[in-house]
């Protein structure tokens, strides 16, 4: 595979629609090529937002329609020719498609609200915390509604801290999130809607992730119950 080629593959590679001599190669080019780095973290950052978006209950019949469907529909491979064009050009035809599978995922399970995300500055970090060989997801409902997953790596003293569908609060009011340990709660940033990607440092103390409610500017310390907690097992 030529490195032109190589090149190409950071929409297919974020999709896991690669094969496995693909992926070892992609893997090893991304080591060098701090293009396809940051190409590969604003794609993974479109799909995670697009996936964690809020969501409205679909018709209860569409579901079993589509699933009908596939059942009774054949399945025919795509029709493949021989084009050449620019890394730039395939770039941009794959960052259509994974806004196309988000999308898609979107109309079999709900709309999708995009105003209500809140932004994590950092996505190269969610990349470095997500493909670390020490990764570990973790996932814990709200006691009022809603779910925040977790995914740590100690290796890299870091976290990724993803809710979805935290009951909305009013303009006074905003999620603080919270890494524990046994120096106390240290304040890992706000979230102004239910659903939200922070990355944050991961202290080498800590053992659970809290999130309360607290004043919009935040507070230095927790003044609410959580309404999430999430052991660091």
């Amino acid at each position: 595979m030529t490195t032109a080629e190589v090149h190409t593959l950071t929409g297919a590679y974020v999709l896991d629609a690669v094969t496995d001599l693909e992926r070892a190669a992609f893997t090893r080019h991304l080591a060098d090529c701090p293009t396809c780095g940051r190409e590969v973290a604003e794609f993974r950052e479109t799909a995670a937002r697009l996936g964690m978006a809020m969501a409205t209950a679909p018709d209860t019949r569409l579901r079993s329609r589509v699933l009908t469907e596939i059942t009774a529909t054949r399945q025919i491979p795509p029709s493949v020719t021989t084009e050449t064009r620019s890394p730039r050009s395939w770039r941009t035809r794959t960052f259509g498609l994974v806004a196309g599978v988000a999308a898609a995922a979107a109309v079999l399970f709900g709309g999708i609200s995009i105003g209500s995300l809140q932004s994590d500055p950092a996505p190269t970090a969610q990349v470095a915390v997500s493909d670390a060989p020490d990764a570990n997801v973790l996932r814990a409902d709200g006691t009022g509604g809603g779910s925040a997953v977790v995914t740590i790596s100690r290796q890299r003293g870091q976290a990724l801290i993803a809710t979805q569908d935290l009951p909305p609060l009013d303009a006074g009011h905003s999620y603080q999130v919270w890494v524990i340990g046994s120096r106390g709660a240290q304040s890992a940033g706000l979230l102004h809607a239910g659903s939200g990607i922070l990355t944050v440092p991961l202290p080498a103390d800590a053992d659970r992730v809290g999130i309360t409610t607290e004043p919009t500017a935040g507070s230095p310390q927790p003044t609410t119950p959580a309404v999430i907690r999430v052991p660091l097992a």
